[in-house]
């Protein structure tokens, strides 16, 4: 452990403090904490973090002494994998270029949350493989690395200031129990750490639930704050059909896919989520709760069987737009609405028509030209079927 006894100057001042305890109550300037947070972790010394789940032992990734001296000091062996922390599920493509789809989904729906992710980091284009050989060992030894986004503002702010990951396993000696509180943690650590940032009480009171994906297969290797039940629930993919009002085309288009992907699948429109599909329709410029026009009405109703009766419209919102897998579109103008919006959708969007155009918006028109609408719809997702359900 030489290596662990060399601190320079800026190092040395702080062992003679150490731990030092920072609690964010009591703290005037939340920036001088970050600040000392962010200036200690680059320096190679080691911070406890609240977070929602329970309490942290943080090193930087790309300092080697330092994972390796978190490694020591918790007693963790050489072939049990660290986590690491980054700032958010759009750093994800940073470290794993081919996310599969799945996790991305479950890292929309539970980041910042008690979720952590093992993925293959296989990946010659990882910026993983940037960190020192040392790092790498400790995090990733089977070629896995679990990731996570810790609930937490003050340390989602460090993480934002460093743009680098964090290795970040429980405050505590390995086989005894993870800390809730800063007490916990000094309790369980002592003077390892040079810093304690002191939270309160961690809201779960237990570690993250752990899922291992790779392709489409997802095993859950530790159940712990989210349920077994809301994974299942968030796997589920979230197809969104978006118009202006939401009271015509997209209503139809709604129910329309349904439909369709109930007969491809062979079960009832009721069923669909519990085969893992949730159909939505929303508005860039819909009032809220405004039924479905009367022409929608009668054309679902009497040329395909469905019911708009308990429609209401809703405007296409933040937590849709972090929810949704794939979002559709009547227009190119919807889209690009959508986009100045909500860039993050880039990579999830397209205007229903295959050909690029866009379906004509019906709204005031005859009951024959909502059909032909209908149709013209419906002609569409069939096209799209296979896409949906991949």
């Amino acid at each position: 452990m030489e290596s662990c006894c060399r601190f320079n100057k800026y190092e040395r001042i702080l062992l003679l403090m150490r731990p030092e305890i920072i609690s964010l109550q009591d703290l005037k300037n939340e920036t001088i904490g970050i600040s000392k947070c962010v200036d200690a972790l680059r320096n190679g010394l080691l911070v406890v973090f609240p977070t929602e789940t329970v309490y942290g032992l943080a090193a930087l990734a790309s300092s080697a002494k330092a994972v390796k001296r978190l490694c020591f000091e918790k007693g963790r062996r050489s072939d049990h994998a660290l986590p690491i922390a980054i700032s958010g599920y759009e750093a994800l493509k940073r470290y794993i270029p081919d996310v599969p789809p799945l996790a991305l989904r479950l890292a929309r729906r539970f980041w910042p949350g008690p979720l952590t992710l093992v993925l293959d980091a296989d990946s010659s284009e990882s910026e993983l493989h940037k960190l020192p050989k040392q790092s790498l060992e400790a995090i990733m030894p089977e070629k896995t690395v679990g990731f996570r986004v810790p609930n937490n503002a003050f340390l989602l702010q460090i993480l934002r200031i460093l743009d680098e990951p964090i290795v970040l396993t429980s405050a505590n000696l390995s086989g005894k129990s993870p800390a809730t509180s800063a007490a916990e943690a000094l309790d369980a650590l002592g003077e390892k750490p040079e810093f304690i940032v002191d939270g309160g009480k961690a809201a779960f009171g237990h570690p993250s639930t752990v899922l291992k994906i790779g392709g489409k297969e997802v095993v859950i290797l530790r159940e712990g704050a989210v349920s077994t039940s809301k994974i299942r629930e968030a796997l589920a993919k979230v197809i969104v059909f978006v118009c202006t009002g939401n009271s015509c085309r997209s209503p139809m288009a709604e129910v329309i896919c349904q439909k369709l992907l109930a007969e491809e699948l062979g079960v009832s429109i009721t069923e669909l989520e519990d085969k893992g599909y949730v159909v939505l329709s929303a508005g860039v410029a819909a009032d809220s709760f405004s039924p479905a026009s009367a022409q929608a009405r009668q054309v679902v109703s009497q040329e395909y069987g469905l019911s708009l009766e308990n429609h209401y419209s809703q405007l296409f919102s933040p937590s849709l737009a972090q929810l949704a897998d794939v979002v559709i579109t009547m227009s190119n103008s919807h889209k690009n609405a959508l986009l100045y919006s909500f860039p993050d959708l880039k990579d999830r969007i397209s205007v229903l028509r295959k050909d690029g155009q866009d379906i004509a918006d019906p709204f005031g028109a005859s009951v024959s030209e909502y059909l032909s609408c209908a149709k013209q719809i419906e002609e569409q997702i069939r096209a799209r079927l296979s896409e949906l359900l991949d």
